[in-house]
């Protein structure tokens, strides 16, 4: 391995807690990582793509791509799917060596992984994760009545630390591969891209960058000036253009709706309008028909009438985005313009203002809104104050701690881990936390991010998971029970804290949250409550060889367990003596 791509290496494995594992190892997260996040734009886990170990069918990596947004979960699949009514998914497979030099048979026993992988009758041994991935994608398979943008595509990435040359008997084998999966009939696009280190090195680089897109802003006005904001325009794009600013390369819609706090509605009345007048070819009544796009950027580089805009969000216009998107292959769509604000600013109180402002045509009232987005920005306030040997950061944006290599991957905390430990721990639901997190906060809607509630609850739970990842990563707990670990970790604040919790604004809730944060900042005594939760478990009559746990019986069954427990051992007045 060169120099160059060693030491990226060892400051990749600094900043994801990787440095006790094996080199061959940490270059697969390394690799998975820095393709991933080129192919897609949200935070994700590195073990949610990691499959290398035996039986892996000679892929390192895989990862399924959904209407923009990484799957691992088939309640997420389905509800991504309901929501937007289509269903655009990418496949991706990697494989990892450190070999400084491209080798043709083991690229070939990678098409053959792949060929097997998507074969109705695997031949070769997987294991646990490419079951569980083959799974999922067959599943995806099975939603095929939703591809009405398009077919699936699929990529292999095949990365070594050598210098690629394109060489002609190395190139052979890989059309001969991309022919072979071309000819099974399922994709739309198929492609095998070989990564040497030069291409990886400009691959993790590119991480450290925010998104970035040019298009061509020809009819439009310069609003004038308003403080705070570096510049402004208003006007119209073209289709053409509009596109190009959400979706990449392949179709897939970026994640940049962040900050719009209603994300896509589906097929509501709005969208149903929105999509009608395209089908009746209303193509040159749609600017005058629309609100319009709201796009906030921190910085704007202009060339004439070619924009190019940097760390950009749609605050307004999700809904019209997406529908846009569904219907691009629509005859005459090229006809439509869309009008648009481009407002450049770095000030996150303008950035709000104007999320307030323009999010009022749907169902969202403006002061849930704001009182949503308000949380999340205190709550992330609220993360920085509290001082450990290991600070927590609360991602509120995707990606938004890329550029800081102090903080490593495992001390941010991002808002779909918010969602499903809080829900876990303190609304006692850890078999409701599967899916798209959008969806998880409907179901627990006045629940969670309410405006009057104390923040520490959400910090305490974020500390217990950040926690019991540090303990399955070191090996303290055993790793059979890392499924079950929203389970453990309602089980450990049942312990800890009893069920009935007092109101999430009170302050008797924040005293008994302190009690257990600081249980939690002792390793042993937090090793210790976890090791009593597995117990837990163990006694309750739950099977720990599910693969999933999403029967509200098996909760019932957990929290009477965790109940029982505590009752004997008398910890619950007060509970946290047990470790005193």
């Amino acid at each position: 391995m060169d120099k160059i791509t060693k030491s990226l290496l060892e400051t990749f494995a600094k900043q994801n807690d990787l440095i006790k594992v094996e080199e061959s190892t940490q270059f697969e997260h390394f690799a998975n990582y820095c393709i991933t996040s080129k192919l897609n734009r949200s935070s994700f886990e590195l073990e949610d793509i990691h499959t290398g170990s035996g039986g892996d069918s000679a892929i390192d990596g895989l990862c399924i791509i959904v209407n923009g947004k990484i799957v691992t979960d088939s309640d997420e699949l389905s509800e991504l799917v309901q929501a937007t009514g289509h269903l655009d998914a990418e496949l991706i497979f990697i494989q990892a060596k450190t070999t400084s030099s491209f080798n043709g048979s083991e690229i070939g026993s990678f098409i053959h992984g792949v060929k097997d992988f998507l074969s109705d009758e695997p031949k070769l041994v997987q294991n646990k994760r490419i079951k569980y991935f083959k799974m999922l994608w067959d599943e995806v398979i099975s939603l095929s009545s939703y591809m009405i943008n398009r077919r699936p595509y699929t990529r292999l990435c095949y990365v070594c630390t050598g210098k690629w040359v394109d060489d002609q008997n190395l190139r052979a084998v890989i059309e001969g591969g991309v022919s072979e999966l071309d000819s099974i009939g399922i994709f739309d696009e198929v492609s095998l891209t070989p990564y040497g280190a030069t291409e990886i090195q400009k691959l993790y680089q590119e991480t450290k960058n925010k998104l970035s897109t040019t298009i061509t802003f020809q009819n439009r006005i310069t609003l004038p000036d308003i403080e705070g904001v570096k510049e402004a325009y208003l006007g119209v794009v073209p289709f053409v253009e509009f596109i190009k600013l959400i979706q990449d390369e392949n179709q897939t819609i970026h994640n940049i709706f962040d900050d719009n706090v209603r994300d896509y509605q589906g097929e509501n009345e709005v969208n149903k309008k929105i999509k009608g007048t395209l089908e009746k070819g209303a193509f040159d009544l749609f600017c005058v028909l629309n609100n319009g796009i709201t796009v906030v950027a921190s910085s704007l580089t202009p060339a004439g009438n070619r924009f190019t805009l940097r760390d950009y969000q749609i605050v307004n216009g999700c809904q019209t985005s997406n529908v846009l998107h569904s219907c691009q292959k629509m005859s005459g769509i090229e006809d439509t313009s869309i009008p648009i604000r481009i407002i450049v600013t770095e000030d996150d109180a303008i950035k709000t203002e104007i999320t307030l402002a323009t999010n009022s045509q749907t169902e969202v009232k403006t002061e849930q809104l704001e009182a949503l987005n308000a949380f999340q920005k205190q709550l992330e306030l609220y993360f920085s104050s509290e001082k450990l040997p290991q600070n927590l950061y609360y991602e509120r944006r995707s990606q938004q701690y890329n550029a800081m290599p102090e903080i490593k991957r495992p001390q941010i905390i991002s808002i779909p881990i918010q969602i499903k430990t809080f829900a876990s721990m303190f609304l006692l639901s850890p078999h409701l936390v599967t899916g798209y997190y959008g969806t998880i906060v409907n179901r627990f809607k006045g629940k969670i991010f309410a405006p009057d509630h104390k923040f520490l609850p959400y910090f305490v739970s974020a500390l217990c998971y950040f926690k019991i990842e540090q303990f399955f990563k070191n090996g303290d707990l055993p790793n059979d029970y890392k499924r079950a670990r929203f389970q453990i970790m309602m089980i450990a604040k049942i312990i800890a804290m009893g069920k009935n919790d007092d109101y999430l604004n009170s302050n008797k809730i924040e005293r008994k949250c302190e009690a257990l944060k600081q249980l939690l900042k002792d390793d042993k005594k937090a090793l210790d409550l976890f090791l009593c939760a597995i117990k837990v478990f163990n006694s309750s009559g739950v099977d720990i060889e599910k693969q999933r746990y999403k029967a509200e019986s098996d909760t019932e069954l957990l929290i009477k367990a965790a109940e029982a427990y505590q009752k004997e051992n008398k910890t619950i007045q007060p509970p946290l003596d047990l470790f005193a």
